[in-house]
């Protein structure tokens, strides 16, 4: 764009003023063809089939219908398998329906299931104990039935019910609420919320041994996944504390969401665990002093948020592409021969291990006390660097934490 002041202007030679001219020609010929491109766009916004209706964030697109394709003929049929039977009805005629002649010995011509539930109302049973009086020892005497198989101690709920509802609260993640409309649809049964409460408490203690028996099978296993999730009680907020493995679930309810919950399970020192310790990055975890692994996909997670942030970093997108092909390659590695003894398989896993430590301290270091978008998470790599690659060093570990967060699911629905 040519800008000249009008003082300048008066000092300009003749030369200088043409040159100027034709340069301000230029200009107007490509304006000329800025405008021609704008209205062109102002048209087509402009017409009633260019006009979108815009559809708010929080609405669901509507997804495109997929074509039918024609159902391929099996060659063999698949039918439900039927059930065994709880009772049978056997349907024969007698008589000929046409000219009512005998018939000869039946044959099974073709069978129905039919599958169906009773609709049972709730049995209330009263037990009424009569006291009669003995004129020899002149006393009044009065039986003491044994109600143990049926109710426990003195609740008026019998022990089917009570465990229908802890069912349908455990198994079937229903909310209080749900659990009583139930009973009042299907059974004609009004229970309060606050016996159901109590209920699910006495259940609880019953299980109790049970539940102190996975706590020890699950500190004396090879591995644990721990995790947590924020909680409610009696209106105050707490944290679900998840520690699991493929075979054993151990729950807590704590207020706290710091590292004690921790030294509580695991022992001060960790001294009440031998194994490999699974978790995310959550500081908490820090005070397990054992072999630790931390989960790759929440550190991957973090990376992949921060290149959608940054699409044009290209020095992020680099960093990110070595720290992921070094996981890849890491994720590939299958171990040793099998032929080789167990202690030469040992060594070369560490020794492993301690390659994949060098190769991502090789990645990192150049970046470290550098302003960069990936400031942070590099320098994580580095902080954790020695709980990454414990997957490498044993077979039986995997890189990530999502056993916890699948066995959490359960927690977090019911929470709902």
């Amino acid at each position: 764009m040519v800008t000249l002041s009008e003082d300048k202007l008066h000092l300009l030679s003749k030369d200088e003023l043409i040159v100027l001219v034709m340069k301000l020609f230029d200009e107007i010929d490509l304006l000329k063809i800025r405008i021609i491109e704008l209205e062109t766009k102002l048209n087509q916004k402009e017409k009633p089939e260019n006009h979108k209706r815009e559809i708010p964030l929080w609405i669901k697109a509507n997804v495109k219908q997929k074509k039918k394709e024609e159902r391929k003929q099996r060659t063999e049929a698949f039918v439900r398998i039927k059930d065994t039977p709880t009772s049978t009805v056997f349907h024969s005629q007698e008589t000929c329906p046409d000219c009512n002649g005998v018939l000869g010995k039946p044959s099974v011509c073709y069978t129905r299931q039919i599958i169906d539930i009773p609709i049972a109302l709730a049995t209330i049973t009263e037990h009424v104990i009569f006291k009669r009086y003995c004129s020899s020892c002149k006393k009044r005497i009065s039986p003491h039935p044994n109600f143990s198989s049926y109710v426990f101690g003195k609740q008026r709920i019998g022990i089917s019910l009570m465990a229908l509802i802890t069912t349908m609260r455990e198994e079937e993640r229903l909310p209080l609420r749900a659990i009583q409309n139930h009973l009042k649809t299907f059974y004609r049964l009004d229970v309060s919320v606050g016996e159901i409460v109590k209920i699910l408490h006495i259940t609880a203690t019953w299980g109790k041994p049970q539940y102190e028996a996975i706590k020890d099978n699950l500190l004396s296993s090879q591995v644990i996944h721990a995790d947590e999730t924020g909680g409610r009680e009696n209106g105050k907020n707490g944290y679900f504390w998840n520690f699991s493995n493929n075979k054993y679930q151990f729950l807590l309810y704590r207020h706290s969401r710091g590292s004690k919950v921790v030294r509580e399970v695991l022992g001060e020192e960790g001294e009440n665990f031998a194994g490999v310790l699974s978790t995310d990055f959550y500081a908490a975890y820090n005070e397990y002093a054992g072999f630790h692994q931390r989960c790759w996909v929440h550190y991957l997670r973090d990376i992949k948020e921060l290149k959608e942030e940054h699409p044009q970093d290209r020095l992020l997108k680099t960093w990110a592409r070595d720290i992921h092909q070094l996981y890849e390659k890491a994720k590939s590695y299958t171990g040793p021969p099998d032929y080789l003894p167990l202690g030469t398989k040992e060594q070369m896993r560490e020794e492993q291990e301690a390659s994949f430590k060098r190769q991502l301290t090789t990645i990192c270091n150049p970046y470290l006390g550098k302003e960069t978008v990936f400031s942070t998470l590099n320098a994580r790599a580095l902080k954790y660097i020695s709980e990454l690659f414990t997957f490498v060093r044993f077979p039986h570990i995997l890189s990530d934490n999502n056993t916890a967060e699948r066995i959490l699911r359960h927690t977090v629905v019911s929470r709902k």
